[in-house]
């Protein structure tokens, strides 16, 4: 522990993930439970919606030119709201709209990266998004979120499909992603969408210049 310690000098925060015996051994505080999930694409999930949700139009979001001001904010407050019940809004050390900085350099991430944005729209306003990747073999969900007043409404469900659809056009038909097991909402979207747990991982925020 002592070269733990030690190598952690100088740092802010460190993610300590791993089995409770080893957080445990650590006393770090756990924050959270991750829950890795995967879903095989079915010929099923690619039908399209019987819902009448025909005011809404689901498409992809090109990110290479510049975004509107209306859509720039829009686009970041669901980035914020896709953070709600994640591990940082829920630890009590992240003040000073710390997870907001964090959320907000991961949307720049994603950007510059080749991640895809599938977006939900009525008209000029945008209801929910959801952005993936492909990375060894499968595609992988990185943020989610529909808008709180158009929740409930199968808004995220067509979202979802859409990335069914487009995954399976590369010739992949796997998508996972990570959720948090407190997450109860989220958690059962995700297995009414036939989602399975593949690991569960224990995570502890630790804030080395904190006295434990």
């Amino acid at each position: 522990m002592d070269r733990i310690q030690s190598a952690a000098h100088g740092y802010q925060l460190i993610y300590v993930m791993g089995k409770p015996g080893l957080v445990k051994l650590g006393g770090w505080p756990p924050i959270s439970t991750r829950v890795d999930l995967v879903k095989a694409i079915l010929k099923s999930d690619l039908e399209a919606d019987s819902e009448d949700l025909d005011e809404v139009e689901i498409g992809e979001q090109d990110l290479s030119g510049s975004l509107s001001d209306t859509d720039q904010q829009q686009l970041r407050e669901l980035v914020f709201t896709s953070g709600q019940c994640s591990r940082f809004r829920q630890d009590p050390l992240l003040a000073n709209k710390e997870y907001e900085k964090l959320y907000s350099t991961w949307w720049e991430t994603i950007t510059s990266q080749n991640h895809r944005v599938m977006v939900a729209r009525n008209g000029d306003r945008l209801l929910g998004f959801i952005t993936f990747r492909l990375l060894r073999g499968r595609a992988y969900v990185d943020l989610f979120a529909v808008e709180g007043k158009s929740q409930g409404k199968g808004i995220g469900r067509k979202l979802m499909r859409k990335v069914f659809q487009e995954v399976y056009a590369t010739g992949l038909v796997q998508v996972g992603l990570s959720t948090q097991k407190a997450n109860q909402r989220a958690m059962a979207f995700y297995r009414s969408a036939g989602f399975q747990s593949l690991k569960e991982t224990l995570i502890a925020h630790w804030r080395p210049e904190i006295p434990g």
